[in-house]
């Protein structure tokens, strides 16, 4: 259970950097409640740059199905997680 807890505190962390990188924010103002619709100010170009970095980091693809699915960081990092398990 550690192991998990542990990997999901590293994903929730890269998932917050590459998020705070690409808005070009302070990680410190990305909590895990924010809604990527209404909470964080992607644009489609951003939003698309942030997806491909995800990817990249973890080598995994996340597809258009799962990622509409997507609400919140939290989301994000429960199909990355998801995804992992797969890998």
């Amino acid at each position: 259970m550690a192991d998990s807890d542990n990997l999901r505190t590293k994903v929730k962390e890269d998932v917050i950097r590459i998020m705070a990188e690409t808005l070009e924010i302070s990680p410190e103002e990305i909590t895990s409640d924010l809604a990527f619709n209404t909470d964080l100010p992607f644009d489609s170009l951003q939003l698309y740059e942030f997806v491909i970095d995800v990817e990249e980091t973890y080598n995994i693809r996340l597809p258009d199905e799962l990622l509409d699915q997507v609400k919140t960081v939290d989301d994000m990092i429960d199909v990355v997680m998801k995804l992992m398990k797969k890998a």
